[in-house]
């Protein structure tokens, strides 16, 4: 008890003579995901609280849009998982995130007196780097040279660039702080901006458990799944799961109106609307879902009859029908009318295609989706879409890497045939490939 009264008390005395300024207003700086949530001053030296947001999947990817804004209308024509596993790949591929502090740092006044760095608390110094995980928050402290009485407003640079190749540095311009010439402390108003601030608002939304399994129809077995979250106003993916082996999944999510989207290879997906209504006053609630098998039709191969001559020769398995030097069919992918999904039939082609690719690595292929010019354009183009990317995330469980795998889905805009007959129709749904390089 003497111990830690002792340490109030010593506390309270060093407090007095150092001036706090919280959450100063900040004319300019050179990022938007570092914040100062303190500057203070005391006998012997300024301490800056520094905070770093690092930018989540969702940021990263909308900063990506802004570099290449003829993809953004593409993607948003993705079903919700599609674009879900298109940004967790991007995610996984994209360069990892670091931070650092420049020990060549230091806080300059209006007339051009610098105070040098002196150290730095829960970050490292350059030339080392830290790595931080995307969506998380990074607190930390810089120490500089006391600041001299009477200066309201100062610079903090890390350097005179803003950025340098991959580096962006964090320069803050016209910080105005609590520092006045005769020492006496006095309130400064702090900029009104809750993103500066440590202590994060608690959400306005209450959140609940919701929980269940996920269970075979007939049969009443658990089933491994994935199920997502969907925010039906926005149609974006709140969370996903997959399940564990005895098929069971949990949420922690907003009590609002929800779509669940239940995915299992075999089974029919299914989508299913929980009303907030339901999950009114309730602080979790249990919801099965019900799967469906695909029962699949018998597919009737006609096989040529081999002379012994042609016995005698193996027949290589060609992987598609070539159309042009560097383009070729999948003539032996199938899709249910107006479903995205690749049927077992398909596999043995697709196998072949990422056997090919394994023997060839330096190999880089687009994958083409296209549909007929029945029903409305937007949605073939987005049908178009999610086959392409179905025969592509196959061949990436297949072993190959993604980044040698592009896809796109053209619609009914690049039609083979007339599209003034069944025949001709079959023709242009169709996928395809070329080799990129």
């Amino acid at each position: 008890m003497r111990q830690s009264f002792l340490f109030i008390l010593l506390f309270s005395f060093f407090s007095v003579s150092a001036q706090v300024t919280p959450n100063p207003s900040i004319r300019k700086k050179s990022t938007s995901d570092v914040y100062i949530n303190k500057l203070e001053i005391t006998d012997t030296e300024t301490i800056v609280s520094m905070q770093y947001v690092s930018k989540s999947a969702e940021e990263e990817l909308k900063e990506y849009f802004k570099k290449n804004p003829d993809e953004k209308d593409q993607f948003r024509s993705l079903s919700p998982m599609v674009q879900k596993m298109l940004l967790q790949e991007f995610m996984l591929q994209g360069k990892s995130s670091t931070i650092s502090f420049q020990p060549g740092s230091f806080i300059r006044t209006n007339d051009g007196q610098k105070y040098k760095f002196l150290r730095a608390v829960s970050i490292p110094t350059a030339p080392n780097r830290k790595d931080v995980e995307p969506g998380k928050k990074y607190f930390f402290k810089v120490y500089f040279e006391k600041i001299a009485p009477g200066y309201e407003e100062v610079d903090l640079v890390e350097s005179s660039k803003e950025s340098d190749n991959n580096l962006t540095y964090w320069n803050f311009y016209g910080i105005k702080i609590n520092n006045p010439k005769d020492g006496n402390k006095r309130a400064l108003a702090a900029k009104p901006n809750v993103k500066e601030e440590i202590v994060e608002e608690e959400a306005l939304s209450q959140e609940f458990r919701f929980y269940g399994r996920v269970k075979d129809i007939d049969t009443q077995q658990a089933i491994q799944a994935k199920v997502l979250c969907i925010d039906p106003k926005t149609n974006e993916v709140i969370d996903s799961v997959i399940t564990s082996r005895s098929g069971s999944f949990e949420f922690l999510v907003p009590q609002s109106d929800l779509v669940f989207q239940v995915i299992s290879d075999g089974y029919n997906e299914m989508e299913e609307a929980v009303a907030s209504s339901v999950l009114k006053s309730k602080s979790e609630y249990q919801k099965d879902f019900y799967l469906e098998q695909i029962y699949e039709k018998p597919v009737v191969k006609v096989e040529e009859n081999l002379t012994d001559e042609n016995a005698e020769k193996p027949i290589k398995k060609e992987i598609g029908e070539q159309l042009t030097e560097d383009a070729f069919k999948l003539d032996k992918v199938y899709f249910d009318l107006g479903d995205a999904r690749v049927l077992p039939e398909s596999y043995e082609q697709l196998d072949n295609l990422a056997e090919h690719l394994k023997e060839n690595p330096e190999l880089q292929i687009q994958i083409e989706g296209h549909t007929d010019n029945q029903g409305d354009p937007k949605a073939n183009k987005r049908l178009s879409y999610d086959r392409a990317f179905n025969v592509r995330e196959y061949l990436i469980k297949k072993g190959i890497a993604g980044d040698r795998i592009k896809f796109i889905g053209l619609g009914d805009t690049q039609p083979v045939a007339k599209n003034n007959d069944e025949e001709s129709r079959q023709k242009n749904r169709r996928v395809e490939y070329k080799i990129l390089k």
